[in-house]
């Protein structure tokens, strides 16, 4: 098993046509979202508007969740949604999608090609998960949070804002020790 944290400090921030985006993570680490040659991005996004355009993703799946403020969507000739605080939703990144947020809105993105095994969750102080061979997991959240990895019987301390990135080699269980905010786990089976 390997493991990393990623600290907000290495978090990279570019504007876009509705806010600011801040990537997490991008794998493998040497692609580009401009290029769309990744596998999976997470992705934090902020808004300087009420209204915005999804950037059409096709070839990808979204999955998305307001971690602050309201966030509303509208997939174009299919269905609309409004979306509570870590509610997930997931979506085809063809769609054509529009929103409606507060100001404060803060969103959190995971986003998958297409034809790859992949899920969004949200873990709460006390619950555990069990994690497949061949996995990169990322947690994260707002605030500081412990997970104990089983197998190993080892604990993480880790700061609120940071993502914690874990590929597996065997199946691994994770218990969340303490957290005073909700933790956000993808998984991202590695063909």
């Amino acid at each position: 098993m390997k493991e990393k944290i990623i600290k907000k400090e290495d978090f990279i921030t570019t504007k876009w046509a509705g806010g600011e985006t801040t990537q997490l993570a991008i794998y493998p680490e040497d692609a580009t979202l401009s290029e769309k040659n990744f596998l999976w991005r997470v992705s934090s996004a902020t808004f300087t508007s009420t209204q915005s355009e999804f950037s059409d993703f096709s070839g990808y799946q979204r999955y998305i969740l307001p971690l602050e403020g309201k966030l509303s969507l509208y997939h174009k000739g299919l269905y609309n949604r409004e979306l509570d605080k870590y509610e997930v939703e997931y979506f085809d990144g063809s769609w054509s999608t529009f929103s409606e947020n507060t100001l404060d809105c803060r969103d959190y993105n995971f986003i998958v090609k297409s034809g790859n095994s992949s899920k969004m969750q949200i873990l709460r102080a006390g619950d555990e998960c069990f994690l497949q061979n061949s996995e990169i997991v990322t947690l994260f959240s707002m605030k500081d949070f412990v997970i104990n990895l089983c197998n190993h019987n080892e604990k993480r301390n880790i700061d609120g804002f940071s993502l914690f990135v874990i590929e597996t080699d065997s199946q691994e269980k994770i218990s969340i020790t303490s957290a005073d905010s909700p933790i956000i786990i993808t998984e991202f089976v590695i063909n």
